[in-house]
């Protein structure tokens, strides 16, 4: 699962891509610069870019999946993973992710 930030006719827009796919949660910017990539994030109320990274919610990654035990049981795994290597917040409400710059 990624997000994909690109520019659109109507601005910079976050979508989710391959949400099947839970062994490779990354966020990439194509053509558009950080700043404006994490304006975008904030305002669909993904996440946000700090230090480098992007933070984005659990709960709209969860939502993006459409669910399914097979499913949730992936995404509960994947974050069991990012918690044991310190990529989840104190609040357990977002997950760090690197950024792909293309």
């Amino acid at each position: 699962m990624f997000v994909l930030v690109a520019p659109d006719s109507d601005g910079p827009r976050p979508q989710f891509v391959d949400v099947q796919n839970l062994n490779q949660l990354h966020v990439e910017f194509s053509g558009i610069a950080d700043a404006m990539a994490g304006r975008a994030l904030e305002e669909a109320e993904i996440g946000s870019v700090e230090d480098g990274h992007a933070w984005l919610l659990i709960s709209a990654l969860r939502s993006a999946g459409g669910g399914g035990p097979d499913w949730n049981e992936r995404f509960d795994a994947m974050l069991r993973y990012a918690r044991r290597n310190g990529w989840v917040d104190a609040a357990e409400a977002r997950v760090r992710a690197h950024i792909v710059r293309s």
